[in-house]
């Protein structure tokens, strides 16, 4: 195979549902050097909205201040993903929103169809703020999830609630409740922007994964935050001046390199009472990467590559 890290190929075009989309040609790189071109049947994560309506207002979410409330059309919904699937182009899929817990029911219909379709191999997750989350055991295909993504910034409640400008984000105790009605806890993961006026240091990030330990939430993930509106690009902080290389208390797994666009990591954080959690975290270094990096189906029932990307079908 050969390398790509000096070719020119780092994408390539290919046919989705009969359109052209550019998509990355190559596979993340361990060392940051050495990069291997990806199969000739090259698969893409799909992100799922069943609803474009969330109740929080984030102010570093590019969904800031949206208030329509569209719903997908489960029916049109399946026809495309039929098509996918025939094609092969899904390797991995995601709920979000929009606030995918607003409306059970729908979200219950969306998990059937995708199981339908793509079998129970697929990896499917669910990424919510927690509103809603009481209702978790409504979900009937719930052991079959991957994981739930739980959207927390903060280990104090009334900073996170503050981050969320939400007041019905469940707080410590009623996420304890949640968390531990499920048996196999490694259903959660806590999601976590690395913000100056929140988690912006490595006793922050300490305290967090102490917190994460409190609660039973086996993993968590530390986000920089991208730079999509004047506030995001104000608050966003490296990700190596937060979990740092020579911190003693974190080990250091694994990582890629994805050329200049980001940097990920893995490993294990080792808490003064000796228990262990797991962390990732994704250092992104900008927005526009000039190629489609996943697909998204919205709730406005269109595919598109990426979010805010052209229209695929």
């Amino acid at each position: 195979m050969d390398r790509c890290d000096t070719c020119e190929n780092r994408t390539k075009v290919i046919d989705i549902l009969g359109k052209p989309v550019r998509v990355k040609n190559y596979i993340c790189s361990t060392d940051g050097i050495n990069y291997r071109p990806k199969p000739d049947n090259v698969q893409l994560q799909l992100s799922v909205c069943p609803v474009s309506y969330c109740p929080a207002s984030c102010p570093f979410c590019c969904a800031k201040g949206t208030k329509t409330e569209q719903r997908i059309d489960t029916e049109h919904f399946a026809s495309v993903m039929r098509r996918l699937r025939a094609e092969d182009r899904v390797r991995g899929v995601k709920i979000t929103g929009g606030e995918p817990f607003t409306d059970v029911g729908l979200l219950n219909e969306v998990i059937s169809i995708l199981f339908e379709i793509f079998g129970y191999d697929l990896e499917l997750a669910i990424s919510t703020n927690g509103i809603g989350l009481c209702r978790v055991h409504e979900i009937k295909d719930l052991v079959h999830l991957e994981t739930i993504h739980i959207s927390r910034h903060h280990y104090n409640d009334a900073v996170n609630r503050q981050l969320f400008k939400n007041a019905d984000i469940p707080g410590t105790e009623e996420l304890k409740e949640i968390v531990n009605s499920v048996s196999y806890k490694d259903l959660w993961v806590f999601n976590t922007m690395l913000l100056k006026n929140a988690i912006n240091s490595a006793e922050e990030a300490h305290k967090f994964l102490d917190y994460a330990i409190e609660v039973g939430v086996p993993k968590v993930g530390f986000m920089v935050c991208s730079p999509v509106n004047a506030y995001a690009a104000e608050q966003s902080i490296p990700y190596e001046s937060v979990i740092r290389e020579d911190d003693p208390d974190l080990l250091s797994t694994r990582g890629y390199y994805d050329y200049e666009f980001c940097h990920c990591s893995d490993g294990v954080y080792v808490s003064q009472e000796g228990k262990i959690i797991q962390f990732y975290g994704r250092s992104t270094k900008m927005v526009d990467y000039g190629y489609s990096r996943g697909l998204v189906y919205d709730a406005d029932n269109r595919l598109r590559d990426g979010f805010g990307g052209e229209i695929i079908a």
